[in-house]
C-alpha cells in the first residue's frame, strides 16, 4: 500500500467511524449503503472503502488541501475526485490568482512577473524580477516578441529616444471576486468538516452551502469573513458564544511564496442565516469612524483532546451546547 493510499484509508477510517457511530446512536436518520461508509461533505454522495483507489473509470476519494496546496494547506480531509476537481478549476484558483496580483502589486525582493511595456503606438513583452530598494531587472525574450518591435525598443532605450517614463501593465490574472469568496467559503466549510466531522454537517440547513460551492455562478448568501483582524498565532478553531450568534469561527493562514493572510470565517449552526448572524453580530458592536462596526467577539477555544470522533460524551456535549446553552462545555 502507497503512503498516500495509508493517508486516505486513515482519513476514512476516522469519518467513517464517527458516521456510523452517530447512525447507531440515533444521531442523524441516514440509510448508509455500507459496512463502513463515507459521505463526500460536498455532494453527499457515499462511498466504500474501495472506493478509495484511483480509477479514472469512476467517481472516488481523494485527498482535500484545506486552504489549498498551493497557499500551504494540508489534506485534512477527503472528498469525491468529481467535487475536488471542479472546485479547484472553478473557485480555488482565483483565490490563489488574487492573493498572486496582490504580491505582484508590492514587488517583493526576488520575485517574478510578466508584463507588457507598452511605448509610442505598440508594446513588448517582459519578465521583471525585483531586486529589492526599489530595482526592478527587466529581461525581454526574442521568442516572447515581435524581433523588430523589440529591436525598435532597445534602440530607443539605448539612444534614450523613448520617454523617461514608461508604462507598463502586469499580465491579466483570471479573477472573479464571487469566486474569491466561494474558495473561502469552500475552506471555512472544509476546515469545519476536519474538526467536526459529521456531527451537524449534514444538516439541510447546509444545502445552501453545498450549493454555493458546485455551482461557481449562483449568488452567495453573503458569509462573514473578515482578515487583517487575526494574527498568525491565532490560527485554529473557536466558539463564538456572543449572545444570539452562536457558530464556529475558523481562523486560517493563506500562505504564499511571499506573504501571509490570515482569514477569520464564521460558519453558523443551523437555523441561523448568514444575513442573521451579521445582524445580530453588529447589533452587539460599537460604533466606529465612519460606516464601521467594532464588534468585541466572546470566544472559547475548540479543544482538540476532545475526541468528537469516537467519544460519544465528547459528541454530546457539543451538541447540547449547540442546542441550548450560550457557552461551550469544554475548552483548551
Amino acid at each position: 500500500m502507497s503512503n498516500r493510499l495509508k493517508a486516505r484509508t486513515k482519513l476514512f477510517e476516522k469519518f467513517s467511524n464517527q458516521l456510523h457511530l452517530l447512525k447507531n446512536e440515533g444521531i442523524i436518520d441516514i440509510e448508509l449503503k455500507y459496512d463502513e461508509t463515507y459521505i463526500c461533505q460536498i455532494c453527499l454522495k457515499q462511498f466504500e472503502k474501495s472506493d478509495l483507489i484511483s480509477d479514472k473509470s469512476k467517481n472516488f476519494l481523494t485527498e482535500e488541501d484545506s486552504p489549498p496546496a498551493k497557499l500551504n494547506g494540508s489534506r485534512i480531509a477527503l472528498t469525491c475526485y468529481v467535487c475536488n476537481s471542479k472546485a479547484g478549476h472553478t473557485i480555488d484558483h482565483h483565490l490563489i490568482n488574487r492573493l498572486k496580483e496582490i504580491d505582484d502589486s508590492k514587488y517583493y525582493n526576488g520575485s517574478n512577473q510578466r508584463i507588457r511595456v507598452e511605448f509610442e503606438d505598440t508594446h513588448v513583452n517582459s519578465e521583471i524580477t525585483s531586486q529589492g530598494d526599489g530595482i526592478l531587472k527587466v529581461l525581454h525574450r526574442i521568442e516572447n516578441n515581435n524581433p523588430n518591435t523589440l529591436e525598435k525598443f532597445i534602440y530607443g532605450l539605448k539612444n534614450k529616444s523613448l520617454g523617461e517614463i514608461l508604462t507598463f501593465h502586469p499580465k491579466k490574472k483570471k479573477i472573479e471576486n464571487l469566486k474569491v469568496d466561494k474558495a473561502l467559503l469552500k475552506t471555512n466549510y472544509i476546515i469545519s468538516f476536519a474538526k467536526f466531522g459529521y456531527l451537524f454537517l449534514l444538516d439541510d440547513y447546509y444545502n445552501e452551502i453545498r450549493k454555493e460551492i458546485t455551482e461557481p455562478d449562483s449568488d452567495t448568501s453573503g458569509h462573514l469573513m473578515v482578515n487583517n483582524q487575526f494574527t498568525s498565532e491565532q490560527t485554529g478553531t473557536y466558539y463564538i458564544c456572543n449572545y444570539n450568534v452562536k457558530s464556529i469561527l475558523n481562523v486560517f493562514s493563506l500562505k504564499t511564496d511571499y506573504s501571509e493572510t490570515i482569514i477569520g470565517a464564521l460558519l453558523p449552526f443551523p437555523n441561523m442565516a448568514p444575513n442573521e448572524l451579521r445582524r445580530n453580530l453588529t447589533s452587539q458592536g460599537r460604533k466606529l469612524p465612519g460606516e464601521k462596526v467594532g464588534v468585541t467577539i466572546d470566544t472559547r477555544t475548540y479543544d482538540p483532546k476532545a475526541d468528537l470522533f469516537s467519544d460519544i460524551d465528547e459528541i454530546n456535549k457539543v451538541l447540547n451546547w449547540i442546542k441550548r446553552t450560550t457557552t461551550p462545555l469544554h475548552r483548551k
